[in-house]
């Protein structure tokens, strides 16, 4: 089996880079909160850990993407929009993909190796996390909360690498990310809704197709409304201006 560049470039979604751009915003509004609240910090800090940010991103979005097509691949076969993913439909091999993710795991290792120990530590909950969550929809009817959950990660390593900590701000704006990111997902979980169902998977799109949530519109009106409130929250604590507020 000859894998090529354009295979190994299909595998970490290249030419879906909205995932990437996903990953980081959480990251890039982290760090633009810290800068505002510990004005310790210089700007060669803010540029040079955005720098790594970006990076570290991207080469987690890619090996996330193994990650879950490796577990995936008998689900993907069977689901329209992702059938042919390349380990789906055998474009490139188990052994070969491994491959591929420990060098993107060993990239990943020497970005993360740029920062302190708290940093370092976080890195290694997160690869746990990307490891955990494509199994959880196998399990629960809210991946997609599981999803929020590692996707905007890098909140706290932002806090970690430039703060050793994470204040009150850092927690309220993960949990309005969590939120961000159930909503969107749900929304997206709506194009495969027919073929979860019909290979066994779970998602909240689902649960809130069913006949007690009585509309689906609805529960996602709440989400977005919960989402919402976690924004205005996090800008009344951190006091930002009436320019944050306006921006919708």
């Amino acid at each position: 089996m000859k894998t090529t560049l354009k295979t190994f470039l299909e595998l970490i979604r290249i030419k879906q880079s909205i995932g990437s751009a996903l990953l980081i915003l959480p990251c890039f509004l982290a760090i633009a909160l810290i800068y505002k609240t510990n004005s310790d910090i210089t700007i060669s800090t803010i540029i040079s850990t955005t720098i790594l940010f970006i990076i570290g991103a991207f080469l987690t979005r890619s090996a996330g993407c193994i990650i879950n097509d490796l577990l995936d691949k008998n689900f993907d076969k069977k689901v329209e929009r992702t059938k042919n993913r390349p380990l789906a439909s055998k474009k490139i091999s188990t052994k070969m993909a491994l491959f591929f993710l420990a060098i993107l795991l060993f990239l990943g290792l020497i970005i993360l190796l740029q920062f302190n120990f708290q940093t370092i530590v976080g890195g290694f909950v997160a690869l746990a996390l990307i490891l955990i969550y494509p199994l959880m929809k196998r399990v629960t009817y809210f991946p997609q909360i599981f999803l929020g959950i590692t996707f905007n990660f890098g909140i706290i390593m932002a806090g970690l690498a430039l703060n050793s900590s994470i204040n009150f701000g850092l927690i309220i704006l993960y949990l309005a990310c969590i939120s961000w990111t159930f909503l969107y997902d749900t929304i997206y979980g709506f194009q495969d809704i027919e073929d979860d169902l019909r290979i066994g998977i779970k998602s909240s799109a689902i649960l809130f197709s069913r006949k007690n949530f009585n509309n689906p519109k609805k529960s996602l009106y709440k989400i977005s409304i919960i989402t919402t409130l976690f924004f205005i929250m996090l800008g009344v604590f951190e006091e930002l201006s009436l320019l944050y507020f306006a921006i919708p």
